[in-house]
């Protein structure tokens, strides 16, 4: 389930760090269609339950525009950047 839900983190906080809208949820399911945890993005930070409704983690859009992740402690547990080659004219 950890698994599962950190590739959620990844691929949702990914996606909502372009957004500009201040709130939003999601809903996660997981290969077999059953629901497996969903988010919830205000302004730059993006939390995360599991199916139950507990805590699992936290992702925050920096002003660098990289992100950081955090476990269900608060403990930070990796980030990402944007290596993306600008395309030349």
């Amino acid at each position: 389930m950890q698994k599962v839900l950190a590739s959620l983190l990844l691929i949702d906080a990914t996606s909502t760090a372009t957004l500009a809208e201040p709130s939003m949820s999601r809903s996660f399911y997981d290969r077999y269609g059953s629901f497996a945890g969903s988010s919830v993005t205000r302004g730059n930070q993006t939390t995360f339950t599991d199916r139950n409704g507990h805590f699992d983690g936290s992702a925050i859009r920096n002003r660098d525009g990289t992100i950081s992740f955090y476990d269900r402690n608060g403990h930070f547990t990796g980030s990402t950047t944007n290596t993306t080659q600008p395309r030349c004219p």
